[in-house]
């Protein structure tokens, strides 16, 4: 029988090498499962995703469209939330399935449009666009939180 020598934490021990082919494959199952979403979580974690970046882009919008953000800035955060929102999306499909991708596709199907009126700055159809975007994935309201009194 041929054996390996490996030393850990400076001892020397004889395996078997069929021993380390199966600690390794043991390590790389438990990397693995540890990484991997539950497909609930995948789905809410989109959902919350997907409804910050709608609350956002409307609240930017609004900014926008009152003059309190310069152009540039509004079309930075909207460049911003196409890349985070197609991540979030591909990151949620591969979790979750398309069913867990599908808020954040909801909120997706409006960049577009806030970023073409934008570029020709017509700040009333952003604005249109980015409460579209919010209403189709509303943001999860977190509850008050009770003071002792």
């Amino acid at each position: 029988m041929r054996l390996s020598i490996v030393r850990t934490a400076g001892v020397l021990f004889a395996v078997p090498p069929t021993m380390l082919r199966l600690c390794a494959a043991i390590a790389t199952v438990v990397i693995l499962a540890g990484c991997s979403q539950s497909p609930d979580k995948a789905a809410k974690e989109a959902r919350d995703a997907a409804g910050s970046w709608g609350a956002t882009l409307s609240a930017a919008a609004e900014r926008w469209g009152s003059g309190e953000i310069s152009t540039s800035y509004f079309q930075s955060v909207v460049t911003q939330a196409r890349t985070s929102l197609k991540k979030e999306a591909q990151s949620a499909r591969t979790s979750g399935g398309d069913a867990a991708a599908a808020p954040v596709e909801a909120i997706s199907a409006h960049v577009e449009a806030i970023s073409d009126a934008a570029a020709r700055g017509d700040r009333a159809a952003a604005i249109q666009a980015a409460h579209a975007a919010a209403s189709a994935v509303p943001a999860h309201k977190t509850p008050p939180v009770a003071r002792p009194q």
